[in-house]
């Protein structure tokens, strides 16, 4: 019925992050696991070999496809376990993972209850941040935040942990193509996208999931890198119209917003990294809002499921 799928690049540098991932997925009832895995050495593949025989786990490990690419993507990988599975399993639902992201007790309870649905295309459990966690381990927001987690979902999509249908993602490949692969972000975007397209159903559940990513940086910290990352993958995602705005007045409204609040981050990034690279973070971060609200305006108003297919 069911096979796992685990997109992974060094994952097993995680420890016991990656270690509590693997142990989580056994309230799956899957047997077998596609790891496609891109790492610079060997060792994340011995650790889940390793863990697939003990829960005697068939497993088919791969490094990503390149469908003509300069690099493997965070979209090639996924591609990739989408292909394998359509291409040598006849289960009916793909459990997508990354190797941060560890399942709550009760989370495929939930997604086989959304996918007894037969218009259900797939379903995603909401993935908390591990400081979302109370001392007991609960999930612990408020309102606020809980409301920027189901609006951010809404315009980008979201694939830590998805459960998929076989025929869902057979129309999908049938109708747009492969998932684009210079999206190595917004991959998710795209996914979501054609899956609307093509009028499946997308449920979401809140048993869901704790994400861990130990080595990632604030943007202050990481400063214009992380900036000029997401300028270059926000340009892209704009190609596919694959981001669009689910409170458009509100979007628009914060377009000059986002410019009267630069005196205000400026100060703020000067005090903790100095004058000039204060300055230049903070210009970099406002050019990335100012960006990214523009093509969800855009992708509500001009965007098209035409838009879809990859273009070479």
């Amino acid at each position: 019925m069911v096979v796992l799928s685990i997109i992974t690049r060094n994952g097993a540098r995680k420890g016991l992050v990656f270690r509590r991932m693997l142990e989580a997925t056994l309230q799956v009832p899957y047997s077998s696991m596609v790891l496609v895995d891109d790492s610079d050495d060997d060792s994340t593949s011995r650790v889940v070999k390793e863990f697939a025989d003990a829960h005697g786990k068939e497993l088919l490990a791969t490094r990503s496809r390149l469908y003509g690419y300069v690099k493997a993507t965070r979209a090639t990988g996924r591609q990739t376990a989408i292909d394998i599975f359509l291409e040598n399993f006849s289960d009916n639902v793909l459990i997508q993972l990354d190797d941060d992201v560890i399942l709550r007790d009760g989370w495929w309870n939930e997604a086989n209850g959304a996918l007894n649905d037969p218009s259900i295309g797939m379903f995603y459990g909401a993935t908390y941040d591990v400081n979302d966690l109370n001392e007991a381990g609960n999930v612990q927001m408020d309102g606020a935040r809980l409301k920027a987690l189901l609006m951010s979902f809404l315009e980008r999509g979201r694939t830590n942990d998805i459960a998929l249908r076989r025929s869902a993602l057979a129309g999908i490949r049938g109708s747009f193509g492969i998932i684009p692969p210079e999206l190595h972000l917004y991959e998710d975007a795209w996914l979501m996208r054609a899956m609307m397209c093509l009028g499946w159903g997308i449920i979401i559940g809140f048993t869901g999931a704790i994400q861990h990513d130990p080595v990632k940086l604030s943007q202050a910290e990481a400063g214009v890198v992380n900036a000029d990352v997401d300028l270059h993958y926000t340009r892209v995602a704009s190609k596919y119209g694959i981001i669009r705005s689910v409170d458009l007045l509100d979007d628009i409204l914060k377009l000059p917003a986002t410019l009267a609040a630069l005196p205000i981050l400026t100060y703020r990034r000067t005090r903790k990294l100095g004058p000039v690279k204060g300055l230049k973070v903070a210009l970099a971060e406002t050019h990335v809002k100012l960006l990214y609200r523009y093509v969800k305006v855009k992708g509500a108003l001009t965007g098209s499921c035409n838009k879809l297919k990859y273009k070479h």
